[in-house]
């Protein structure tokens, strides 16, 4: 079995158990990319190729979030596109084509693409396969448009590779499938268990595989057990994309980008780097492992000019991270700006809204500017091309987003509005997203709650506020 076939079996032994990106979203991408000063295309109506769409949980739900953009997803294997094209039928999915293909074969009628989405894909396939991919990227993307790449990289996979190796070593070569998985945790434990009990790096190995045994099969199978992991400094990364015609813009996400809390001296010398050598010391500094870049074509990178005031034509909403912190008490309220998007959440705010709210707190509109830049490269806020107004409470009728409710019949992980994955933790909560369908009123609702769960009518009020908080509502 060559590595081709290798890779392809994987799939099909374990399906690969996809799940929202929430930085891979064009949205999110046409902004960060209109603050670097590249005018990328209105996601709205863009049209999007995800490379490697797996079971469609990444593209699926942002084609049924915005029915004018199109949407092509791309996949060789036959178990994960018969699984996605199930969903898009349950969904009525007009926008998307589904092409099982291997992209070395992609046929020249598709394209041109505004957005191409290649995510849980470079550092995974045989190196032919992930040159295809940027050549297709390079070739296809429009004027304007953005590439969303996600791969391994170094010093900080170094590290990881510890584990990958042992696999390799200690893994029979004739397991397969759920076997391997579970030989895998068991063997995974016994290292860790070693590695605890070591001096020297060793605690900081048991730390980073702590988790496995108790990571999904999806996740062991696809990424530690993967018939090929490469990973790669980012500069070689860009040089392969610049052979390609495409150029490194920005990181998807923009605090990543940020040299806050290094030493003065390391940070005066990333100060005075060329935007690619300043990433490559981030990554030596932070031991950096995992990049979700953001290419466009060199052309329009060469043009490009980090512009704070493109933020005025933006739609900001503070990042859920952020607001599980403050929920936390990790963060502090107190600051004008953050307090204003934290009342919005889960929904954006025009930029030049804030603008005008802030002036009431004494800023002038410069001052506004430079904290929304400054809060969306520390994490806190986060930037999009096009609103969000998730339901902020729940209507007379509670409609959720269908992909949710379809998700929540089946018990699984749910995609919101702002695509991001929720876990909802019992029964109670999925039986009620999945009735909200715009039919039931909270009356009707309240059939659906099982004995002894509570007073119905305080259990449906409780879970409809919750799942407006989550985004998932549409009424």
């Amino acid at each position: 079995m060559n590595i081709h076939e290798a890779v392809h079996a994987s799939y099909e032994n374990v399906a690969y158990v996809g799940r929202p990106n929430h930085h891979s979203h064009p949205s999110r991408l046409a902004a960060i990319a209109r603050l670097f000063g590249v005018a990328a295309p209105d996601p709205a109506t863009a049209r999007v190729l995800e490379v490697g769409c797996g079971d469609g949980a990444n593209l699926l739900p942002m084609a049924l979030a915005h029915p004018r953009a199109r949407f092509t997803g791309l996949d060789p294997s036959k178990l994960l596109m018969s699984r996605a094209r199930a969903i898009a039928g349950d969904l009525g999915l007009a926008n998307v084509e589904l092409v099982e293909q291997d992209l070395r074969a992609l046929d020249p009628r598709h394209g041109p693409y505004d957005y191409v989405v290649a995510h849980g894909f470079y550092s995974w396939v045989p190196p032919d396969v992930r040159d295809a991919m940027l050549r297709v990227a390079g070739a296809r993307l429009a004027p304007g448009g953005l590439a969303f790449v996600s791969y391994n990289v170094l010093p900080g996979s170094h590290l990881r590779r510890v584990m990958w190796d042992a696999f390799r070593f200690g893994l029979p070569p004739s397991s397969t499938g759920a076997a391997r998985v579970e030989a895998a945790r068991e063997l995974a434990g016994e290292l860790v268990d070693a590695w605890s009990r070591s001096g020297r790096v060793s605690p900081q190995l048991a730390a980073e595989f702590a988790d496995l045994p108790g990571r999904t099969e999806s996740a062991i199978a696809h990424d530690d057990l993967s018939p090929v992991n490469d990973a790669v400094h980012v500069t070689r990364f860009a040089r392969h994309a610049a052979g390609h015609g495409l150029a490194f813009l920005a990181e998807a996400e923009p605090s990543t980008m940020a040299a806050t809390g290094l030493p003065p001296r390391l940070q005066q010398e990333i100060a005075r780097s060329d935007p690619l050598a300043r990433e490559q010391w981030l990554d030596f500094a932070r031991v950096r492992k995992f990049r979700q870049s953001i290419l466009a074509r060199a052309p329009d990178v060469a043009q490009a000019r980090f512009t704070p005031a493109a933020i005025d034509g933006l739609q900001l909403s503070a990042s859920t991270t952020y607001v599980q912190e403050r929920e936390r008490g990790r963060e502090s309220a107190g600051d004008p700006l953050l307090d204003l998007l934290v009342d919005a959440y889960p929904a954006t705010l025009p930029a030049v809204a804030i603008v005008e709210r802030l002036a009431a707190a004494g800023r002038t509109p410069g001052q506004a500017r430079e904290a929304m830049v400054r809060c969306v490269f520390a994490g806190s806020v986060d930037p999009y091309a096009l609103p969000l107004a998730p339901a902020p409470v729940a209507g007379d009728r509670p409609t959720a987003f269908p992909f949710a409710r379809w998700q929540a019949a089946r018990r699984e992980i749910l995609t919101n509005l702002r695509h991001e994955g929720v876990r909802l933790d019992d029964d109670v909560a999925f039986a009620l997203l999945a009735g909200c369908d715009g039919t039931r009123d909270r009356h009707a609702l309240a059939a659906l709650v099982p004995a002894g769960a509570g007073p119905v009518g305080e259990v449906v009020d409780h879970y409809l506020e919750r799942f407006a908080l989550a985004a998932l509502l549409i009424d």
